[in-house]
């Protein structure tokens, strides 16, 4: 974020304002990224005007610490200063780093408990010169895992945190997206391009953003936090930053010397996978659908070699999906049994939850099928007039019957059998808890223990199972957690 300086003394004032009364007139210091429109639109006035009275030919030519003489009368604009809470600050380390008290930011933030604040949220540092009125904390939950036949029930719990994120000065800048901005708007902010933003953020249409979403600023340096981490710890991350509901997020924790974690989220236990030696360990988390809105606590243990344990925690927050509403109606009563239903989710997670520490899949997964996609994941739905307590685990591809299944990505077929629900179906393990499923297949090419590679043909695509027309109906599993396949096609994971 870009920072005012209004500076006493005596500078060089360009020749064409020589002569003219300058005692009112204000000195802007240029800083890093920021941009002769940028510091312009600061001050209420046209790029030409601050140019002119620069005597700048070159409005793209300005440099860090130039001194701009600002031809207004009027004390400048204060811009509003924020900080994002990363994995494990607390409000005392973030008050050091800016030289605050923890009652100035509990003031400024209306924090009614200074114990609890969450990865992501936004805490107001500088008012500047109009200052809204920060949204109410969101309560602290935890929470309990779902199947499509029930809600969550969530009830509160306190929580705290006790270490910093990082030392390392090149952990990224995160930029959230306002009502309104685009991505050329959000790159004139920080003097970088769409494509900058786009590739730092693997961003496949750059139009599509939206507010409230965490981007990444690549190449600007973050101040030092206030706190050291534990002497084994040299990085604690988690991304993203804000969790939403029946998505995967990812928890990593970089170590000196080889450590053994365990840890807790959503009262399930973390699978970690541990590299580099027992240096770098990476946890994928599946969000479940039916989640609660709220905050929850991630717990984490570090063994190090001499048995020593050293807990770390943190607060998370998670957001609703948004996903949608559809009725439908099946005429097969039989397949609407709560219990046929049940027998084939529980068949699906003992299938999906085995660990496998041999990773198959690259870094994202490729669409299973050459066909339109005309269902999406996490929709609500109610069938035959039910309650909206169910929704649906996939994406679905609506292919004429023939069409070719392909394999998302390299694997193992673990199941290849027909279902009541999901008819032909065929789920390959790709290693490190992560899964593929393939329903409703007219023809299945391969069976149990097959090895597969990615774009290789699984089966057909069909009608086979509890369906309302021919499609593909394709499903991603983390750790025997449903989520949203196309985020493992539209992101690199690590």
């Amino acid at each position: 974020m870009s920072f005012i300086a209004i500076i006493a003394g005596i500078f060089t004032i360009p020749a064409i304002l020589l002569g003219q009364d300058t005692t009112n007139l204000t000195i802007h210091v240029v800083q890093r990224g920021e941009n002769l429109f940028r510091i312009a639109l600061q001050y209420n006035l046209t790029t030409d005007e601050v140019a002119f009275a620069n005597g700048i030919t070159d409005v793209s030519n300005i440099v860090v610490g130039q001194r701009l003489v600002i031809p207004i009368e009027t004390a400048p604009i204060i811009e509003r200063q924020v900080h994002i809470v990363t994995a494990g600050e607390t409000i005392r380390s973030i008050a050091e780093l800016y030289g605050k008290t923890v009652d100035e930011i509990a003031q400024l933030n209306s924090l009614a408990n200074t114990d609890i604040i969450f990865v992501g949220q936004e805490l107001v540092i500088v008012p500047g010169d109009e200052t809204p009125t920060p949204p109410p904390t969101p309560t602290v939950s935890t929470s309990t895992d779902t199947d499509e036949t029930s809600d969550s029930n969530v009830t509160p719990t306190p929580t705290t945190q006790e270490f910093v994120v990082s030392d390392d000065p090149s952990a990224a800048i995160i930029h959230t997206v306002q009502s309104g901005e685009t991505l050329f708007r959000i790159g004139l902010q920080y003097n970088l391009t769409v494509t900058d933003l786009a590739q730092a953020n693997n961003l496949l249409d750059p139009t599509q953003i939206f507010a409230g979403q965490q981007l990444i600023i690549p190449g600007i340096e973050p101040p030092p936090l206030a706190l050291d981490l534990p002497d084994i710890v040299t990085e604690f991350r988690i991304n993203p930053l804000i969790f939403v509901e029946g998505r995967t997020g990812r928890i990593e924790i970089q170590t000196n010397t080889p450590a053994t974690i365990s840890g807790q989220f959503l009262d399930q236990e973390l699978t970690v996978i541990s590299q580099n030696d027992g240096t770098l360990h990476n946890m994928l988390v599946g969000v479940p659908v039916f989640t609660e809105p709220g905050i929850y606590e991630v717990t984490l243990t570090i063994i190090d070699s001499t048995g020593t344990p050293i807990p770390i925690t943190a607060n998370i927050q998670i957001i609703a999906g948004g996903y949608g509403r559809q009725t439908l109606n099946i005429e097969n009563e039989l397949l609407l049994s709560e219990a046929v239903e049940n027998e084939e989710i529980s068949l699906i997670v003992r299938n999906t939850t085995r660990f496998n520490p041999v990773r198959s899949w690259g870094n994202s997964l490729s669409l299973p099928a050459a066909a339109t996609m005309n269902g999406v994941f996490g929709t609500i739905r109610s069938y035959n007039g039910s309650p909206f307590n169910r929704f649906h685990r996939g994406v679905d591809f609506a292919g004429t019957p023939g069409t070719p299944v392909l394999a998302a990505s390299d694997g193992t077929v673990v199941v290849a059998d027909a279902l009541q629900i999901r008819g032909n179906t065929v789920i390959i393990d790709h290693g490190w808890g992560i899964y593929t499923l393939y329903a409703h297949q007219n023809e299945t090419f391969v069976i149990p223990g097959d090895t597969v590679v990615s774009g290789q043909p699984l089966g057909t695509i069909g009608s086979t199972g509890r369906i309302t027309g021919p499609h593909l109906h394709w499903e991603v599993w983390v750790n025997g957690i449903s989520v949203d396949p196309l985020q493992w096609v539209q992101e690199i994971f690590p």
